[in-house]
């Protein structure tokens, strides 16, 4: 049998059923605590070929234990379980995951020109929420599966989909698969990639910094000391540190990218009144992480920075600003450009698109940098979708781009598992 020949066969007979799979998905509106209905969906069709299920709620706990960089945001995940589908192999063989996730962004008031829970196939896109970020990855990484399992091949290694939650609020739930003891010899996280390959992920984390003023009357401003004004040295402070590590953080995957780690910030705010000296002003902030260095040690840069800044200011100096650190926080990763299965990605994605991918870092955080740096499995994201449409009103993504990486990925799995 040409295996290559019966891969795109079986995926193009599949065609309208992968669309029809797809739109069904985006039509379950599972945002952050609503995604037990989607999920049950999945493991059902999971189970229709032949996957052992579990179905499993991640113990917040357990995961703030274990993992302290991994943004565990709420204690209750009752309707929110991990879904993970495991087709076993005969032996001897290389495992695989393939990864995705299946909470997506609120809507929002945004201009929808239809529902976005409609799924509505319009000529050769799907709209919806969730459409590239990303339940076309999920559908892709399922009928590549349902391929191999139509084609009767069987898998000497065990092929593993895991369709996780919390996602896109930092990672508990993929960090949940591992305290579940699903590891593998490789994964493939199937974000919208536009189907480029990304051996590597930044990470990136939420700040705040509390900068301490004396208040004062504003006809008198002059007894008083504008937190304003302080907050502009943290500021300063924090995009020469930014500069600094433009040079001293590069990365190979990320030579594209002008600055490819940003600080930026996202919200400045302070004072209460027009005709008073602001006694506190806040910052708030994203600062992006290099897949080679820990969440740990770009928190000591930023507070170093903001820390010396504050010495060469005698006001600053002695009411030091006050640095936490909140929100969302995503760990980055990365593996070696010519790995093992970075090639085989490569190679596939060659057959059936008769063009070179391109490679480089993800320009965002996603899951990689959890199952690498926890789950030592050397990871790659690689799936359909535009990134640059995901999170916005009208959200789509390309039939072609699903069926095409379908088609990769069936052969991805046959190449390693085999």
């Amino acid at each position: 049998m040409d295996v290559v020949k019966a891969i795109d066969k079986e995926v193009e007979k599949m065609r309208e059923e992968i669309i029809e799979f797809t739109s069904s998905l985006i039509q379950f509106p599972s945002i952050q605590g609503e995604e037990e209905a989607a999920q049950l969906f999945f493991a059902k069709k999971l189970e229709e070929i032949g996957c052992i299920i579990d179905i499993f709620k991640p113990d917040s706990q357990e995961l703030r234990q274990n993992y302290k960089d991994v943004l565990v945001s709420r204690n209750d995940f009752t309707k929110s379980p991990n879904v993970v589908g495991v087709l076993k192999g005969s032996g001897k063989g290389k495992s695989i995951i393939l990864n995705s996730h299946m909470d997506v962004v609120p809507a929002g008031d945004q201009d929808w020109k239809e529902s976005p829970w409609s799924g509505k196939v319009v000529n050769d896109k799907i709209f919806g929420r969730g459409a590239s970020d990303m339940k076309g990855g999920a559908a892709a990484n399922y009928f590549a599966l349902k391929t191999v399992v139509k084609l009767g091949i069987k898998l000497r290694g065990d092929a593993i989909i895991e369709s996780v939650v919390d996602e896109e609020i930092g990672g508990a739930g993929t960090a949940a698969t591992l305290l579940r003891g699903y590891k593998a010899d490789a994964a493939i996280i199937t974000e919208p990639t536009d189907m480029k390959i990304y051996p590597a992920c930044m990470g990136s984390m939420w700040f705040r910094i509390k900068v301490k003023g004396k208040a004062a009357h504003g006809a008198t401003a002059y007894l008083g000391v504008n937190a304003v004004e302080k907050a502009y040295v943290v500021y300063e402070a924090l995009k020469n540190l930014e500069n600094i590590r433009s040079i001293d953080k590069t990365h190979t995957l990320y030579k594209h990218l002008e600055i490819p780690f940003c600080i930026n910030i996202g919200k400045f705010f302070g004072g209460n009144w027009p005709s008073s000296v602001p006694d506190e002003v806040v910052l708030e902030g994203r600062m992006g992480v290099s897949p080679d260095e820990s969440i740990r040690e770009a928190k000591t840069e930023l507070e170093n920075a903001v820390r010396e800044a504050a010495h060469s200011d005698l006001w600053l100096s002695d009411n030091l600003p006050q640095i936490e650190w909140f929100g969302s926080c995503w760990v980055g990763g990365a593996i070696k450009k010519d790995h093992p299965i970075v090639k085989n990605i490569l190679q596939n994605h060659l057959v059936v698109l008769c063009q070179e991918p391109i490679i480089s870092g993800a320009p965002w955080a996603t899951d990689a940098g959890i199952l690498i740096k926890y789950g030592n499995i050397p990871t790659v994201i690689y799936g359909p979708g535009k990134g640059n449409v995901a999170h916005q009103a009208n959200e789509y993504i390309l039939i072609e781009d699903i069926v095409n990486s379908t088609k990769v990925l069936s052969k991805s799995i046959l190449d390693w598992c085999l």
